[in-house]
């Protein structure tokens, strides 16, 4: 079963996200992404791991929030990925970036666990429109959204979740709490 490993945005900024994304599946007919995955972060792209990977991997998961403390990141104004992906822009503290960078580490201890190019612990963002998914004007959904309020939240990143795709929904399979 196909996998990610996420950061769950929650609160009043997950409720925020989830209205900018049904926004534009109703103005601009864009991927409901509201409908498909919970709002997030991406910290580890997707995988398929076997039971006892598994194991291993809530083992690894287990040790890493009870060796880091909560760190700070804020969620301002939008960005971009060429006119391929438009996304909520995170601006990370650098204990953030660094517990990433621990998270990735501790993840490649894992010999069942793959990698590719974009699973580099650096790369955030929090997708609201995204091509790949289905085609949308890029300038249309642009320039609606930098006519709009620009969100601006300050963040606790205080969780590490999987995700798991069973059918064609990502659903919540377990999160960690990060120790305040």
């Amino acid at each position: 079963m196909k996998r990610v490993i996420v950061h769950l945005i929650r609160g009043e900024a997950g409720k925020a996200h989830e209205d900018i994304t049904k926004d534009l599946t109703l103005k601009f007919d864009a991927f409901p992404l509201h409908d498909r995955i919970p709002p997030h972060l991406t910290l580890k792209r997707w995988f398929d791991m076997d039971e006892k990977g598994m194991e291993k991997l809530y083992e690894c998961l287990d040790d890493f929030v009870n060796s880091h403390k909560q760190s700070n990141y804020s969620l301002a104004g939008f960005g971009n990925f060429g006119k391929d992906v438009i996304y909520v822009d995170v601006i990370p503290s650098r204990e953030m970036s660094q517990s990433v960078l621990d998270l990735m580490s501790a993840l490649h201890g894992i010999k069942e666990m793959t990698f590719d190019e974009f699973d580099n612990g650096s790369d955030f963002h929090a997708t609201v429109a995204m091509n790949a998914l289905k085609s949308f004007d890029y300038e249309q959904i642009w320039n609606y959204l930098e006519a709009e309020k620009q969100p601006n939240f300050k963040m606790k990143f205080d969780n590490i979740a999987i995700l798991k795709k069973p059918v064609d929904k990502w659903i919540v399979d377990r999160v960690w709490e990060i120790n305040p």
